[in-house]
């Protein structure tokens, strides 16, 4: 696919007490699954961070944001500015069973749109999205004069959005959409992960 993979790390998580991408699901961080799924589908991968020493050698590529401290918003822009490609897919460094059929289904539909965007319960799941860089002018504004609600921002610009009826062949939505971000979901996870 000529779209990248990137993972956004952003870091500590107020909720574990600890990065949540190196959470133990039976012995392998939450990252390194993801890292795994990603290096069969994309030949450009990437992880954005604003802790880069901590992932070293754990990537091909691991950049910092560009509007430090800006949060996810500044995590798209990074992974826009360092892509070789025009199109990015981004996940979550905590979601671990995020289906890579979906991502390429996701990518297939991105022509002529600037996002492709997962739409659960009607909640936007913008952190498991394809970006196009034609979203890069907005994208750049709304980091520049402090718009940083992802959600609004999808909203503004020309996003293709996938519901449940298209997301649901590609496997369990409660299962691929999982975010392993506090201690209960750390074991829900792993209990997943063995079954």
């Amino acid at each position: 696919m000529r779209l990248s993979g990137v993972i956004l790390s952003g870091g500590r998580s107020s909720r574990m007490n600890f990065n949540k991408a190196f959470a133990d699901i039976s012995g392998t961080p939450v990252l390194e699954i993801i890292i795994n799924k990603f290096s069969k589908y994309f030949d450009d991968l990437m992880i954005i961070t604003n802790e880069p020493e901590l992932y070293h050698g754990m990537a091909p590529s691991v950049y910092t944001d560009l509007y430090p401290q800006m949060g996810p918003m500044a995590g798209i822009h990074a992974g826009l500015y360092f892509s070789k490609y025009e199109s990015i897919f981004l996940l979550a460094c905590d979601m671990p069973f995020f289906s890579m059929e979906l991502a390429a289904y996701m990518f297939s539909q991105g022509d002529g749109y600037d996002c492709v965007v997962p739409v659960i319960n009607r909640k936007l799941q913008p952190l498991s999205a394809v970006y196009n860089s034609t979203c890069m002018p907005e994208l750049i504004d709304c980091l520049e004069n402090n718009k940083l609600k992802l959600t609004r921002f999808v909203e503004s610009i020309n996003t293709r959005y996938l519901y449940e009826n298209e997301l649901l062949p590609f496997g369990n939505l409660e299962t691929m959409f999982f975010n392993v971000n506090d201690m209960a979901a750390l074991i829900r996870a792993r209990e997943m992960y063995g079954g």
